[in-house]
């Protein structure tokens, strides 16, 4: 029990260290775009919401095989 409870702890700080660093790059990346002024805000806008979606579709992803994974746990399907 003690290892799966380390083995989530650790799977859990991969997960906050990942979306630690795409927030920045985000932040970055908007500052770039502010400190060139050469694309519209929106244009700006419209790539941090893509960044950041894609980083929430990653951390979906694999937050799913990591519950697909971990030993006695089942999967339950969701019907639309």
């Amino acid at each position: 029990m003690e290892a799966m409870d380390a083995e989530c702890y650790l799977i859990e700080h991969m997960i906050r260290d990942r979306v630690r660093h795409a927030r920045e790059r985000a932040r970055v990346a908007a500052l770039l775009v502010e400190a060139n002024g050469s694309e519209c805000p929106t244009a700006s806008k419209a790539r941090v919401t893509d960044l950041g979606r894609a980083v929430v579709n990653g951390v979906r992803k694999l937050v799913g095989e990591i519950s697909h994974a971990l030993p006695g746990r089942t999967r339950v399907a969701r019907h639309s």
